[in-house]
């Protein structure tokens, strides 16, 4: 009997399978929730100078800083639309549970990493939080590429959502632990900030996915409001709005063409039940 891989797509999964998915998925879930708000209003005890999620965050005013508001803010909201991923999981439509099952142990392992990215966070771990972000961001960039046509509300939560933050993450919790607030250290993120536009641009534009388009223009605003406050006069923000801006008008053009049944050039795309109904008069024409 082959050993069974947890990471391989199914049109199907075995009862044993979905069983542990439904246990490990909503309590890993709710392990974040629970520690995120615990350490959001606690500073950890056993740490000498630690802090609290955000005030950390307020703390370290790199070029990567993001605006705790509006991130607080996407995280709540990411978190109320796992809920809608983990009822796909409880689904009694055979084609849902197997789409939210295939990235299940992908969504579990990126609520452990998330976990412990918090704990080392708050402990002024920054080395070893960035470490578990390379982790995290390797999971999901690996989810992302693997699992496509996946549901919109099994897409944003459990891939689109948690890989843009980890995206943009890495380069926050980078700077902390590079010690980034010298004018060497600005120079470098002006360069580096093009980075998650070009990795970003070209996920969305490849894949037409403007759900990871809309996430990243919301953590790039956020990038750009804090770095307003951080230094008015300096590039970061000029840079962070620009990469906002061409999140978000590519997310909003890829989502009309979307909607309107539109390739990326505008042009009507051809469904093959419709073009088989086109061509069977053609077709009989020729037989008789």
């Amino acid at each position: 009997m082959a050993p069974y891989n947890p990471f391989a797509r199914r049109e199907t999964h075995n009862a044993h399978a979905l069983n542990l998915y439904r246990v490990f998925v909503p309590l890993t879930w709710a392990l974040v929730v629970v520690v995120g708000i615990y350490y959001s209003v606690h500073s950890p005890d056993d740490t000498k100078g630690s802090k609290k999620i955000w005030k950390q965050a307020n703390k370290h005013n790199t070029p990567f800083s993001q605006n705790t508001t509006v991130t607080e803010v996407y995280w709540i909201l990411l978190l109320l639309s796992q809920l809608s991923y983990v009822w796909h999981l409880f689904s009694k439509e055979s084609t849902l549970v197997a789409a939210a099952a295939n990235v299940a142990t992908h969504f579990i392992l990126n609520n452990l990493f998330v976990l412990a990215w918090i704990l080392l966070w708050t402990r002024n771990h920054f080395w070893g939080s960035e470490i578990i972000l390379i982790a995290h961001f390797i999971n999901q960039a690996i989810t992302y590429w693997r699992h496509r046509g996946l549901p919109a509300f099994v897409h944003l939560p459990a891939v689109a959502g948690p890989y843009a933050w980890t995206l943009t993450a890495l380069f926050w919790n980078g700077a902390v632990a590079v010690n980034s607030h010298n004018l060497p250290g600005r120079i470098v993120a002006n360069i580096f900030i093009w980075v998650i536009l070009l990795v970003g641009l070209f996920d969305i534009v490849v894949r037409q996915d403007y759900i990871l388009g809309y996430c990243l223009s919301i953590l790039t605003l956020s990038l750009a409001l804090r770095q307003v406050a951080v230094k008015i006069i300096a590039l970061q923000w000029i840079f962070a709005f620009v990469i906002f801006a061409v999140f978000l008008v590519t997310s909003v053009y890829i989502s009309t063409t979307k909607y309107y049944g539109r390739d990326s050039l505008f042009r009507s795309v051809a469904h093959p039940e419709s073009t088989d109904r086109e061509r069977q008069p053609l077709l009989n024409d020729a037989e008789a």
